[in-house]
């Protein structure tokens, strides 16, 4: 069980033959370069607000365990970032969180400022 910690992983581009996967043929398939992070948070509510709009897509339950895994992706047209979320199944406190690609967009919530001469304020 992982608390207060972060998981991170990079995963590299990498060819496997189809006939691997069960297709068949000589033909090989590049998988696609992922980004892999994972939290764990003390928390009552499940669905914390990290900026970015997230539509709900599939729901599971999890193997020993009561509580479900829920599904999201990123709402911005053409990100492809994928969000996990479940409660630790030996303690219902923590929440993990695992977020899958990297977003191609800022979030919406992103505030910009101007450069502000330093006498600006007086």
């Amino acid at each position: 069980m992982l608390h207060g910690g972060v998981f991170e992983e990079d995963s590299s581009s990498q060819s496997i033959p189809s006939s691997e996967k069960g297709l068949g043929g000589a033909r090989e398939k590049k998988l696609e370069q992922r980004h892999r992070v994972a939290f764990i948070t003390k928390s009552e509510i499940e669905v914390m607000d990290d900026g970015y709009k997230w539509r709900k897509y599939g729901k599971k339950p999890v193997k020993n365990s009561p509580n479900p895994r829920n599904y999201y992706k990123c709402s911005s047209g053409g990100c492809n970032v994928k969000k996990r979320i479940e409660r630790d199944r030996d303690d219902h406190s923590y929440v993990i969180t695992t977020y899958e690609g990297s977003h191609n967009h800022y979030s919406p919530f992103t505030v910009y400022y101007n450069q502000m001469p330093p006498n600006a304020w007086t």
